[in-house]
């Protein structure tokens, strides 16, 4: 089995623990599904051995299809636009909230 479909494995394994059925039995049969497309079996996924490529590599398991510095970067871009806005907002309301109040009379004077 590729890495690629190891990491969709380990995605669709983790819903097991759902608390939906439905849920449980997609995942099951997902699990299935993938594993017979890549022409392993369940032996040959969990007692891998060394096969035509050698072992599986020994490294630490990582989402490659999720990067966490590109998921940072894109929640502050999003925060900062969002900020923006509210600072927009802010000010508009401050108008408003100035062409509603009456004169005082230091205003007045100085008119």
């Amino acid at each position: 089995m590729r890495y690629g479909d190891l990491v969709r494995m380990a995605r669709i394994l983790g819903m097991l623990g759902s608390d939906h059925e439905g849920e449980r039995a997609s995942a099951a049969l997902a699990a299935h599904r993938l594993l017979k497309a890549s022409g392993g079996s369940w032996a040959d996924l969990l007692m891998p051995g060394p096969g035509p490529a050698g072992p599986y590599p020994r490294r630490r398991f990582v989402d490659m299809l999720h990067d966490l510095l590109s998921a940072a970067e894109s929640r502050m871009r999003q925060l900062r636009r969002e900020n923006d806005e509210l600072r927009a907002e802010v000010k508009r309301l401050k108008l408003w909230l100035d062409g509603r109040r009456p004169a005082t009379s230091n205003q007045r004077a100085q008119a």
